[in-house]
């Protein structure tokens, strides 16, 4: 009895290591949600735009972010509050919703959640503004419209 005890108490210990093995880094955990969420290019996301078809566009990075320059026609929702408030801004559960970050892993993530809420229509700016900028599209600030001429991208 005595070692079948003793081999129990081990036994638990090691799934117990493997339940609780090493933690998963950011970059792993954005890669994840890169992978599974679905996605738009910045030509789909330009042409939504020149079409002025319905949808909402939706920055979820930081105010300070958002403020630097955003996307027009975008509003400002923090990743932080998507959530708990969302439903407050769209109750529509098949309402086409374009999410975006800086460079996708934050709105990858906001897209899987809103997925999981309900919402069926939803989907990731490829890249996110980060790539929106470098491939010539114009942004927006309290200052107007800007558009960046040279932008190298950093491979």
């Amino acid at each position: 009895m005595r070692i079948y005890g003793s081999f129990l108490i081990v036994l638990v210990a090691f799934a117990s290591m493997n339940v609780h093995g090493a933690l998963k880094t950011k970059q792993e955990i954005s890669s994840e949600a890169k992978s599974k969420a679905p996605h738009i290019s910045s030509q789909q996301l330009a042409g939504y735009l020149s079409r002025e078809n319905d949808f909402v566009l939706l920055d979820i990075r930081t105010e300070a972010e958002f403020a630097a320059g955003h996307i027009q026609g975008a509003q400002w929702f923090p990743r932080g509050k998507l959530e708990y408030y969302i439903q407050e801004l769209i109750q529509d559960p098949n309402s086409r919703i374009v999410l975006y970050c800086r460079t996708g892993g934050r709105s990858a993530l906001a897209t899987l959640t809103l997925k999981d809420m309900g919402y069926s229509s939803v989907v990731d700016l490829e890249g996110g503004f980060k790539e929106w900028v470098a491939e010539g599209n114009s942004f927006y600030n309290l200052h107007g419209e800007h558009k960046v001429v040279s932008y190298q991208k950093k491979e």
